[in-house]
């Protein structure tokens, strides 16, 4: 699941430079103990690492909303904005909520996004139970869907 889930992202995110679309990426760090220490940053999976024209984030919380800059693009921004990648159940569900109570509409591609095992709960069922509750705060749809509505919204072929 986690390598056709890895394509969709690959086709969204060409798909999405050739339209010239803002493309964020974000990326979860530890909060540093002190201000001495150095913060490490993850690394970032091969094939997904951003270009110099893509925004990026860093977040302590797993909401990107917790990250300031990208709370304030957002505030600016009038588009529907697409949620896909890894850590469903924490990173695209906690953004997804915060969307939807600052009034911004999003769509959670479901087939471009995955969730962990939680150890009692395997991986395919949790992605199923995020799906379903994301669908209470924005679209959930598959990826092919939403590049083609929203390519063609946008005059993008």
């Amino acid at each position: 699941m986690l390598e056709s889930v890895l394509r969709n992202c690959e086709i969204l995110l060409a798909s999405a430079r050739a339209a010239h679309l803002p493309v964020a990426f974000v990326r979860r760090i530890a909060p540093t103990q002190s201000l001495s220490e150095p913060q490490a940053y993850p690394a970032w999976l091969k094939g997904f690492e951003p270009r110099r024209n893509d925004m990026v984030f860093d977040v302590t919380k797993a909401s990107c909303y917790s990250n300031i800059e990208f709370a304030q693009a957002m505030e600016y921004s009038d588009s529907h904005f697409a949620i896909a990648g890894l850590w469903g159940e924490t990173t695209c569900l906690a953004t997804g909520i915060d969307a939807h109570h600052r009034h911004q509409r999003f769509a959670y591609l479901f087939d471009a996004s995955a969730c962990q095992n939680s150890g009692t709960v395997p991986a395919s069922v949790f992605h199923e139970a995020v799906s379903q509750v994301m669908a209470n705060y924005g679209d959930v749809m598959e990826s092919a869907v939403w590049r083609r509505s929203f390519m063609l919204s946008r005059g993008v072929r």
